[in-house]
């Protein structure tokens, strides 16, 4: 993967209830004809889950809030490679920050290839368990990295009061259901391709209650379904870079 790789058809919208975590309980029916929203999730989710390798690259745009109110658009890009059960591959560069992450046999080492600093912490063997520590211990958020996760589905609905599905939408060429997750201080629009592979195409997340209502947006492209071969996930650090105990992606959620 190379290192600087850096409409919808709305209509009147069908909603599902959720609450916090995904119901046990049968979803409701759908009018004739129109797409259960939860069900379109869990068959993204179902597909990615199957997937013992996958990859995919992704062009991203993100605000930024300025010191005094002003709110600035950014872009960048995030490459990501992922072996289950517990190898991942992350290279996100943006306007104002630039991260690589390596994660295998438990051990995350994030590098600032233009800082020169890197960081390593130990946790969890398997990539659910990783992720869910970098977020709660360390504050990071990795860029989509709801994608790597066993059940994406668990994951994106967490917390999640309504879904609706809003239509077909065209991305890039690829007709895709367009759904939308609300909560109270979140907003998720998901375009899920149409077809034998229900694959995310493209993701907005909006966050109301912060100040000047943020968005990030990542168009997701480049699928590739073969295995990375295995010296991607090895840390490949300067002989210069100095070690800290900590690095957080500034840009991403």
């Amino acid at each position: 993967m190379s290192r600087r790789k850096l409409v919808s058809c709305l209509g009147l919208g069908v909603a599902w209830a959720l609450s916090g975590a995904p119901a046990q309980a049968a979803d409701p029916p759908a009018p004739a004809g129109t797409p259960v929203p939860v069900d379109l999730l869990r068959a993204m989710s179902e597909a990615l889950a199957k997937l013992k390798a996958f990859s995919y690259h992704a062009e991203i745009e993100f605000d930024r809030l300025l010191p005094g109110g002003p709110k600035v658009r950014m872009a960048g890009a995030v490459d990501v490679a992922v072996t289950r059960p517990g190898s991942l591959y992350v290279d996100y560069r943006d306007d104002i920050s630039d991260r690589i992450v390596w994660f295998e046999k438990g051990r995350v080492t994030l590098l600032d290839p233009v800082g020169g600093t890197f960081a390593v912490v130990s946790g969890p063997k398997d990539i659910d368990g990783m992720v869910a520590k970098l977020e709660k211990d360390n504050g990071v958020t990795l860029p989509l990295g709801e994608f790597a996760e066993n059940d994406p589905y668990k994951a994106l609905t967490r917390g999640i009061d309504h879904a609706f599905y809003i239509g077909v939408g065209n991305v890039e060429g690829i007709h895709c259901h367009h759904v939308l997750l609300e909560r109270k201080d979140l907003l998720i629009q998901i375009w899920i391709e149409i077809g034998e592979k229900p694959l995310p195409r493209k993701l907005v997340f909006e966050y109301p209650l912060r100040p000047g209502s943020p968005q990030f947006t990542a168009s997701i492209t480049e699928w590739s379904f073969e295995p990375a071969k295995a010296e991607l996930f090895a840390p490949k650090l300067p002989k210069d870079a100095g070690k800290v105990d900590f690095l957080p992606l500034e840009g991403g959620r």
